[in-house]
């Protein structure tokens, strides 16, 4: 009786300590200034480096859609949520369809480094929240139109794999470096091979005069 006792006070010991470090912990913060961001209405300034959503650019010099159809993107995306239809024309080639699956989208980025033109990159938003499934099946007009609502990331395609190829001047000073021939003759090879070999089948000196003595 007198054990069970001992452990009803012990357990209601601890259980009065946690309770009291956790209201210690509230009333510390109870009168520091909230730091809750009251979203939609007040949006924190993103990152230099934050990737979002995917979209679709324009050429700013000449208006055009930068995609020309190629399908790398389709080909690379792991989870298959691109669909892309060419359209051959006289000059370049167009994306006659583009669909994304943003839904199942896992932002692994491999489109975007994959991409020749910078036709598609990742902006600088998430504000896609729907609760309608179908509102993120993104065709070629709202990808479009969200590379024009959003500001666009610093990571494209370009950039991306010139972050990943070696130095421009590295490469240069490797390919201006000559090779060494490695059939060539070693320093001083040359000056032997030119000297004459000695017959080894010629008289020694004083063998080739007869002698006068015969007997």
């Amino acid at each position: 009786m007198a054990s069970e006792q001992a452990s009803f006070l012990g357990e209601t010991g601890q259980l009065v300590r946690a309770v009291g470090r956790a209201m210690g912990v509230t009333f510390k913060n109870l009168m520091r200034r909230p730091i809750t961001v009251r979203y939609p209405t007040v949006k924190r300034v993103y990152p230099d480096r934050f990737r979002g959503i995917l979209a679709l650019t324009y050429d700013p010099q000449t208006g055009e859609e930068n995609c020309i159809g190629c399908r790398l993107c389709e080909y690379i995306c792991p989870p298959q949520v691109i669909k892309v239809e060419m359209l051959k024309a006289e000059k370049r080639n167009f994306a006659k369809t583009f669909t994304l699956e943003l839904y199942a989208c896992e932002f692994c980025e491999l489109c975007v480094q994959v991409c020749p033109t910078d036709a598609i990159i990742m902006m600088k938003s998430f504000d896609l929240a729907t609760a309608d499934r179908r509102e993120l099946l993104l065709d070629k007009d709202r990808l479009h139109a969200l590379g024009l609502q959003f500001d666009p990331s610093w990571a494209t395609g370009n950039r991306l794999r010139d972050m990943q190829a070696p130095p421009k001047a590295a490469k240069a000073a490797a390919a201006a470096q000559p090779t060494p021939d490695r059939r060539a003759a070693e320093p001083g090879a040359g000056v032997a091979a030119a000297q004459p070999t000695p017959d080894r089948r010629a008289a020694e000196p004083g063998e080739a005069a007869p002698t006068a003595n015969t007997e």
